[in-house]
């Protein structure tokens, strides 16, 4: 197993941590991914030390040494500057300005490129995924928060300063809720996970009835989104009302997408998208009435790669620099 073709491929989230080798091919080595807790708030060393022990462990694992590495590919959250590999501020993992690829380098000896998770996503998908063979590719995730990457003439698009796709950040109603970014009415504050546990919470608390009450044993604070599809799939009226709004808000964003990019394809995934048989229909009537241009239903896609998307698009990116 000693060669120097092998890429290592990291994807540092708030939740956790992955890791993989890949062979040459774009395969993950004997399927085998390592994951450790992102210990998020504990400080950027911290966030660091978690990353570089658990690429040691990956190598130990597979009695490799760095020298038997070609590069690392890293995903992380951003904003980030791609070029200059530095995490400019990511408040979860509390970097700010930390040299993400110069501290892999020192410490691994190796090639190490670094992008933001969300044009990982649309680079996995467009050489890889469901928008294999595709040169214009949007990917959107929908899961604790909203993220998205775009992939132009077959090669990610970063904008000027690293900061395209950032469409958890378009506004929907521009003197709705307040968002963390300092703007107000912000899609990922309608649209994510955290929103519509956030929803729920709030309307139960004012007595909406619902079977997600009884799911949670009356503790509003163990609602997630495993229960929120639980109770559709059980026919809760009120679970499927909230999936029917998550509809809306998708289809205008996928409308936005089209009618601004006009992509071959828009690849929909995070964790949101296992509840699709309840909002998929609200979501393509809400896009049919906004989208200003004939566009096939089958443009618009769901990410069949799960939480090895970032993974997959980390080894891309790498395997393609050196």
């Amino acid at each position: 197993m000693k060669s120097n073709s092998y890429y290592m491929a990291v994807d540092i989230g708030g939740t956790k941590t992955a890791a993989a080798l890949f062979t040459p091919r774009g395969e993950i080595l004997d399927d085998i991914v390592l994951t450790v807790k992102s210990r998020t708030f504990s400080g950027e060393e911290t966030v660091y030390q978690d990353t570089k022990n658990l690429l040691q462990d990956l190598l130990a694992g597979f009695e490799l040494r760095p020298e038997n590495l070609a590069g690392i590919g890293v995903g992380s959250p951003g904003p980030l500057d791609s070029k200059k590999g530095v995490i400019i501020h990511a408040p979860l993992m509390g970097w700010r300005n930390f040299p993400l690829s110069d501290r892999l380098r020192k410490d691994f000896g190796l090639p190490v490129a670094l992008d933001n998770d969300g044009n990982l996503g649309a680079l996995a998908e467009q050489r890889r995924g469901v928008a294999k063979g595709f040169q214009n590719v949007i990917y959107m995730t929908v899961s604790t928060g909203c993220g998205s990457g775009i992939v132009l003439n077959g090669e990610i698009y970063h904008g000027r300063n690293d900061g395209a796709g950032e469409i958890g950040h378009t506004v929907l109603f521009p003197e709705g809720l307040p968002c963390p970014c300092g703007s107000s009415g912000c899609f990922e504050q309608y649209a994510s996970g955290t929103a519509l546990n956030r929803t729920a919470r709030r309307d139960l608390s004012a007595g909406t009835e619902s079977l997600v009450l009884s799911l949670t044993g009356g503790d509003l604070e163990r609602i997630d989104g495993k229960i929120l599809l639980e109770a559709a799939e059980k026919g809760d009226p009120y679970a499927r009302s909230l999936y029917e709004k998550e509809g809306f808000y998708l289809g205008i964003s996928a409308a936005n997408w089209f009618n601004l990019l006009d992509p071959d394809v828009l690849v929909l995934g995070g964790g949101v998208t296992k509840a699709k048989a309840f909002f998929y229909e609200s979501m393509m009537r809400t896009f049919r009435e906004r989208c200003i241009q004939p566009v096939n239903d089958d443009q618009i896609r769901f990410s069949e790669m799960n939480d090895r998307i970032v993974l997959y698009g980390a080894f891309y990116l790498i395997s393609t620099r050196i």
